[in-house]
């Protein structure tokens, strides 16, 4: 029961139960100590008595053991209903809001003429927003599939650079708005192999978008490609504020530290990073990030050039 009278829910039971369960088993623990310390100072405790107090207290752990698996269970079982639920809700969202940033985009661009300034603000603030709800409802359902298991891998040999190339096309508008120069340097060719584009290009649009988001006015992102044994790596470099050393830890975490605020106020979900590593460990590649306080930050990923 909860502090008002009302039932507490499933997860927060077994949550408790599970903390019972861990203070049961230190209890006991604690009884096996100090009967093995009785033994030792020669108190009048026989063989037999210490034998069969050790035989209750193994019982007793085999019973906990028991009842920490189905508590273990259990807990699975509600985690995978959370992600379906959540799966289905942010399915439902996502045709209403998408509805919501048509519309508003097209008032913004056909209906100006007609609107006064303070209408026309009114309008683009209710596309940004409809945008980045209808943002965070994709990635919600991206996180919901993958903790599901059901990240899925559409792969073909594809060019990288080629697709990094691309990604950098669609972010650079974003960029030049912020004043913000995106570049890719020239690198070792790397052939064409097996991949998935477009989820490498959901990797890809996040970290640019990333790079951008915390950049300042007049800083450079370099994006570059190198092979590392039968590993391709990519490198998205910026100058901007950098990510303190205590919050590096939670990135790839949903909801981690990429959801502050970028430097012009920018919005973030929190999702992106926590993606963004599951697509490539999905391909057998491992992230890493390099960060220092106002200098900068640098996010590289590998993917396996061996099929």
């Amino acid at each position: 029961m909860t502090d008002d009278g009302k039932e507490a829910p499933d997860s927060d039971r077994w949550t408790e139960g599970l903390m019972r369960i861990n203070n049961e088993q230190a209890n006991e623990l604690r009884e096996t100590r100090r009967a093995l310390e009785r033994g030792r100072a020669g108190e009048s405790m026989s063989e037999e008595a210490l034998f069969d107090e050790l035989t209750r207290v193994n019982n007793d752990f085999a019973n906990l053991q028991r009842e920490l698996v189905r508590a273990n269970t259990r807990l699975q079982q509600l985690n995978e209903e959370k992600n379906r639920f959540l799966g289905m809700a942010a399915h439902d969202l996502r045709t209403p809001l998408g509805v919501i940033s048509s519309y508003a985009e097209f008032l913004e661009e056909e209906a100006t003429e007609r609107l006064t300034e303070e209408e026309v603000h009114f309008v683009q603030l209710i596309r940004r927003t409809g945008d980045f709800l209808l943002r965070m409802v994709n990635e919600l359902l991206d996180v919901a599939s993958i903790e599901a298991g059901r990240l899925e891998l559409r792969v073909g040999e594809s060019d990288l650079m080629s697709l990094v190339r691309n990604t950098v096309r669609l972010i650079s508008p974003i960029a030049a708005a912020k004043s913000v120069e995106l570049k890719v340097a020239d690198t070792t060719e790397i052939e064409p192999f097996y991949f998935d584009p477009d989820r490498v290009e959901q990797v890809l649009h996040n970290l640019l978008g990333n790079a951008v988001k915390f950049s300042e006015k007049n800083d450079v992102v370099n994006v570059r490609l190198d092979q590392d044994g039968d590993d391709a790596w990519v490198h998205v470099e910026d100058e901007g504020v950098g990510i303190p050393e205590d919050l590096q830890s939670q990135l790839f975490q949903p909801f981690g530290g990429a959801s502050r605020p970028g430097t012009a106020g920018e919005e973030g979900t929190g999702l992106g990073l926590a993606i963004v590593r599951r697509i490539v460990e999905a391909h057998g590649g491992v992230v890493r990030v390099k960060s220092r306080v106002g200098e900068g930050t640098t996010f590289s990923f590998s993917l396996p050039l061996v099929r």
